[in-house]
């Protein structure tokens, strides 16, 4: 991804976590239920957002429940998740300036993007035997280096966004989903807990 190349340096380039703040819902959990797994997978994720578990083991826990389904089929679920949707009208109003920040595999969420017309990191996987595995964990932070010279907002409501929320210029908890754990509230500048607040915010940044 090279940001710079996008729009000029100097503007504001705002970062959004995608599950439970583009989303509606929690994508692995969603995934999981899908196919069965939802109580295993539930209280992980319940965990690893209220930071008790530390996000890379439980990431690679999770995407291993998985990792023998489809990644078609696991594309389509995240495509066809609910989201937020005066979030994401703002969002698409202002999309030159907006990337997805997520952890989960690029090749499950790369067809949500495209449907939104979106860009976006995301953690790369590989394919060995028709099993999906991680190639390497995105950590959040790191998104930051390709952003020099942008002002930068990210909105997030996970322990994993604590690291990049502290980094930015401007960091937003959200609640939209659920309460925001305490890492993320000790580091946020800004907390929003419905749509509508937190559009009136971006606005205002």
């Amino acid at each position: 991804m090279s940001p710079a190349l996008t729009i000029n340096p100097m503007t504001t380039a705002y970062l959004f976590d995608l599950d439970g703040t583009l989303t509606s819902v929690e994508l692995l959990p969603l995934i999981a239920r899908e196919i069965g797994l939802e109580e295993s997978m539930g209280e992980l994720t319940r965990a690893t957002m209220a930071g008790e578990i530390a996000f890379p083991e439980s990431f690679s826990r999770r995407v291993a429940m998985l990792s023998h389904v489809p990644t078609k089929a696991v594309a389509e679920i995240v495509r066809s998740a609910p989201v937020h949707r005066q979030l994401l009208d703002w969002v698409l109003v202002h999309k030159e300036q907006c990337w997805v920040v997520t952890s989960n595999l690029d090749v499950w969420i790369e067809p949500w993007l495209q449907k939104h017309g979106l860009k976006g990191s995301s953690s790369p996987s590989r394919m060995t035997n028709g099993v999906i595995s991680i190639d390497e964990i995105l950590y959040k932070q790191d998104v930051l280096a390709h952003f020099d010279g942008f002002r930068t907002v990210m909105v997030g409501d996970g322990a994993n966004d604590a690291e990049i929320i502290h980094e930015v210029d401007i960091g937003v908890a959200n609640e939209l989903v659920h309460p925001a754990p305490e890492v993320v509230l000790e580091v946020a500048d800004y907390l929003a807990r419905t749509e509508e607040s937190l559009c009136r915010l971006l606005a205002r940044l």
